[in-house]
């Protein structure tokens, strides 16, 4: 569990492309990966016999250990129908224009690697300087209906590489810059109380009061600015951290406390994603 928070706490810009000679075996090639200690948050494959049944069935794992499958397809259309509406945001799939020969470009490694390189939750993936223009291979109508089905679309348009949205495979609902944000904001509130239980008063552990509750509350906001501070700009439309006293929760939460088990804290934040829209995230901390 330590190794799981605390290697990818504040890194979620590393990549590791994964060679795999079947979709049936990338699951595998992953965990296998991870089991083998490379530190990675971005996994980048081509794949063009991926199934729906097959990502469905790795997005469990991928949710479970906080990591994003960017997976390149040659044609993205039949995934997408088939995971649009399911709860996939931890894959995203990208189609390319050209054509794939026995030697593809992995492009999509070379636009994570980009957008990611040195703060992958800060870059923002729509493409809005070009939105609108389309290359030889698209005409307005098939453009738009990708985009609608969130496809990411990677092509050239005025002799440039370019890409053109960001999202995730259940359709236009997630960002990947919002799962980024939200799993460096995740890994550096756990990072941070699991410091607190393990180091505060010389070793002893936080304590369960008052003093106690602050700190964690304290270590939580700390996070919270750092996330919207002008270095990073994760969180766009101010935050809030919360707390009872231990009083109130001996009072009302007995047997949690007799547990050692309270329900301490909750933050509220709001981040913008690619499209500007504001999206409010609840985080509860319960020690």
């Amino acid at each position: 569990m330590a190794k799981n928070i605390y290697a990818q706490e504040s890194m979620p810009d590393k990549l590791v492309v994964i060679p795999c000679a079947s979709f049936a075996g990338l699951q595998d090639a992953i965990v296998g990966a991870a089991q083998a200690g490379l530190d990675f948050y971005h996994i980048v494959t081509f794949q063009d016999k991926a199934t729906s049944a097959g990502l469905l069935s790795l997005q469990a794992w991928l949710s479970d250990n906080h990591k994003i499958l960017h997976v390149q397809v040659p044609d993205a259309s039949g995934l997408m129908a088939a995971l649009k509406d399911m709860d996939v945001d931890r894959v995203a799939i990208y189609q390319h224009v050209e054509e794939v020969d026995d030697n593809p470009e992995y492009l999509a490694a070379a636009l994570v690697a980009l957008r990611c390189a040195a703060d992958s939750a800060r870059g923002t993936f729509a493409h809005k300087k070009v939105k609108g223009m389309t290359a030889d291979s698209y005409t307005p109508t098939t453009y738009a209906a990708a985009i609608a089905a969130g496809i990411n679309i990677y092509t050239k348009v005025a002799g440039e590489k370019r890409v053109f949205m960001g999202t995730c495979a259940n359709g236009p609902k997630t960002f990947i810059d919002n799962v980024i944000k939200d799993d460096w904001i995740r890994f550096n509130v756990q990072s941070k109380i699991f410091a607190l239980l393990g180091e505060a008063n010389d070793g002893a552990g936080v304590t369960y009061d008052d003093t106690g509750i602050q700190s964690v509350a304290a270590a939580i906001g700390n996070v919270f600015t750092q996330a919207a501070g002008s270095d990073r700009q994760y969180i766009m439309e101010g935050f809030e951290v919360e707390y009872k006293t231990y009083d109130y929760l001996k009072e009302n939460n007995e047997e949690d406390v007799r547990k050692r088990n309270l329900p301490l804290i909750s933050g509220r934040y709001s981040r913008m994603n690619s499209i500007h829209t504001v999206n409010t995230v609840k985080l509860n901390v319960t020690l």
